[in-house]
């Protein structure tokens, strides 16, 4: 669990710094979507405003008709329209026109006013036989679109004539819903409107003809844009948003090509008695600006800081977890140096105890002081040597066969001819070296004063390890004496204090065995010890 808090910190700090992060994101994305609806509110007003300025047009050319007292002939309405520059300063309005009220039993005045105008033979068209009928007289500018258009009965068409009534009942302006234009006599065809208003030239209330205005959606709607230079894309529908079934009027060349799920602005304006809904969206060279700094740089410090407090976490712990190492090392080092402590004053008991016993044994066996001494000198010196291989090992344990070639050369010195050492490296402790060191000079003692060493004979010394899980050192050593030579009269088992020192250390120091045989060229003695206890 302590492994996992460096991970569960740089978790939680890197969730809470994505959190802020994605809170300066999408502050950001508020910021841009709030600058998109301003881009969106432009384009609704310059809407607005163009359409505005097209229907003061119209109440403009109504009230210089009720000037007049009458509607102007083709010459005098041309000049008229020609000195309001439609094509330049009302961008977007395909003519500007004037349809005659008419009853069906005085359609010949149409095609008079067609002939006297134009000079063109047409009558009113198409022949409904209904009770009102609403020529075309007049249309500015005369092209072959508004030409096309001359003397047609705007009544008889349902979308116009509700747009007609609205506006004989309202007075005012009154559009239509989306329309196909007569004027569209070509393939590339666009949807149009028309916004009608009702002129009264009497002082009555009757209404003698409607002024009105054409329009083709799309030239309208690209004027807008190209000359706001607006980078939006726009789909504009004769009704509500919610109302996806609603007449469509325009949509942009890359209006459904704006990316999945684009950012979709909805503005409704008035149109002469009319909702229009603008479903406004951004257009490829639409420019969002970048990620402030502020988001990036959050993001960076949030990553940075989450890999610091996780690096901050696992030191703090890889600190825990060395203070405890220490603490666990010095009671440790505590605790062995009680043990050295207790070892060494057990070791040295034991080492004056074995002393005062070699001495006393010793003093016993030895005739004069000088014998005295050289044994007893003998045999510190054994234990001396043993004693220091263990201190120049740092108490690690010494080689059984370092050892025993050191009490050899002792005894009979460098490089000993007719002696044969076989066996692999054991390690032996200290207790198990002090007794093996008194062992070896004993036996060697013993073989130079009664048996190989005084005469031709050899000595083969081997040992190996056996017993897998609880092993234990085989070593055996063997005297053999020439035949004729063979004499082992003044070696007997178990009389001398050797002897004895040997069993003690094998079987009392070491809970070993040991077994010799006695045989008339020789001695084999076999020691059997356990390495571990």
């Amino acid at each position: 669990m302590r492994r996992s808090i460096p991970y569960l910190v740089f978790i939680a700090v890197l969730v809470l710094g994505a959190i802020i992060t994605f809170s300066a994101w999408r502050n950001e994305q508020a910021i841009q979507v709030a600058r998109f609806e301003l881009v969106a509110d432009e384009a609704a007003d310059q809407l607005q405003d163009r359409i505005s300025q097209h229907m003061a047009l119209l109440i403009a050319t109504v009230g210089h008709f009720r000037s007049a007292g009458v509607v102007a002939n083709r010459d005098r309405f041309s000049v008229f329209t020609e000195t309001l520059d439609l094509e330049n300063r009302f961008r977007g309005i395909q003519g500007l026109g004037y349809a005659l009220i008419v009853d069906p039993d005085e359609t010949g005045i149409v095609s008079e006013k067609l002939l006297e105008n134009y000079g063109i033979v047409r009558g009113i068209w198409p022949d409904t036989g209904a009770d009102v009928r609403t020529a075309i007289i007049l249309l500015e500018p005369l092209d072959e679109r508004n030409k096309s258009a001359l003397g047609f009965d705007m009544f008889s068409e349902p979308v116009r004539r509700e747009a007609i009534l609205r506006a004989l009942q309202t007075g005012e302006v009154s559009a239509t819903a989306p329309v196909t234009l007569v004027q569209e006599i070509t393939e590339e065809k666009q949807a149009g409107f028309l916004i009608y208003h009702p002129l009264r030239l009497g002082a009555g209330n009757k209404v003698d003809g409607f002024v009105y205005a054409p329009f083709r959606a799309g030239d309208l709607h690209q004027a807008i844009l190209r000359e706001q230079y607006l980078p939006v894309e726009i789909e504009t529908r004769d009704g509500g948003p919610e109302n996806p079934d609603a007449p469509l009027l325009y949509r942009s060349p890359g209006y459904a090509d704006a990316g999945v799920m684009p950012l979709t602005v909805h503005r409704d304006i008035k149109v002469a008695g009319r909702n229009w809904t603008l479903s406004v969206r951004k257009a490829a060279n639409y420019s969002d600006e970048m990620v402030t700094p502020f988001v990036l740089i959050t993001g960076v410090i949030s990553l940075l800081l989450a890999g610091a407090m996780a690096a901050a976490a696992n030191w703090q712990l890889k600190a825990v977890d060395r203070a405890g190492e220490l603490v666990a090392l010095k009671e440790s080092s505590l605790q062995e140096k009680d043990l050295i402590l207790q070892e060494m004053k057990h070791r040295l008991k034991n080492s004056i105890a074995r002393i005062l016993a070699i001495a006393r044994q010793t003093a016993m066996s030895s005739e004069t002081i000088e014998a005295f001494s050289e044994s007893f000198s003998a045999r510190m010196q054994s234990m001396a040597n043993a004693q220091d291989m263990l201190t120049r090992s740092h108490w690690r344990g010494i080689d059984l066969r370092e050892l025993l070639m050191t009490e050899l050369e002792q005894i009979y010195g460098a490089n000993p001819a007719g002696i044969s050492i076989e066996g692999a490296a054991v390690a032996l402790d200290g207790r198990q070296a002090q007794a093996f060191g008194l062992t070896f000079h004993e036996l060697a003692t013993n073989a130079l004063k009664y048996g190989a060493g005084r005469t031709e004979g050899k000595l083969e010394i081997s040992w190996k390890v056996a017993g897998g899980k609880r092993p234990e050192l085989k070593f055996n050593w063997v005297e053999t004496l020439p035949v004729e030579k063979g004499k082992q009269s003044e070696q007997q088992p178990g009389r001398g204090f050797g002897s004895k020192l040997i069993d003690a250390s094998i079987r009392g120091e070491l809970g070993g065995t040991i077994s010799r045989d006695f045989r008339p060229n020789g001695l084999k003695i076999e020691i059997v010890v356990p390495l571990l206890k």
